[in-house]
């Protein structure tokens, strides 16, 4: 069964509530933003880089970062070992 729109628009919008809401806690909880850094200022910023992030990462063949460290530690692991004779 396909998801409709509406049900993963809600679905997007209540995920960015549950972390604004949580980082809005933090700042109750006594954390400190940058310096000259208003907490208005911190969570505007950090819902943007959100944002580009999700946009990013639907629209453009993003590599995942993790994947490629194993990999290259494999390559790096396999040129390590001496040939077997």
């Amino acid at each position: 069964m396909k998801s409709s729109g509406v049900g993963t628009a809600h679905r997007a919008a209540t995920t960015i509530r549950t972390l604004f809401t949580d980082i809005t806690l933090q700042f109750c909880d006594g954390y400190r933003p940058a310096a000259g850094q208003t907490p208005t200022q911190f969570l505007l910023g950090f819902t943007l880089d959100n944002l580009v992030g999700m946009y990013l990462a639907q629209n453009y063949d993003i590599p995942n970062l993790a994947k490629k460290v194993e990999e290259i530690k494999e390559d790096l692991d396999t040129e390590k070992q001496p040939p077997s004779s």
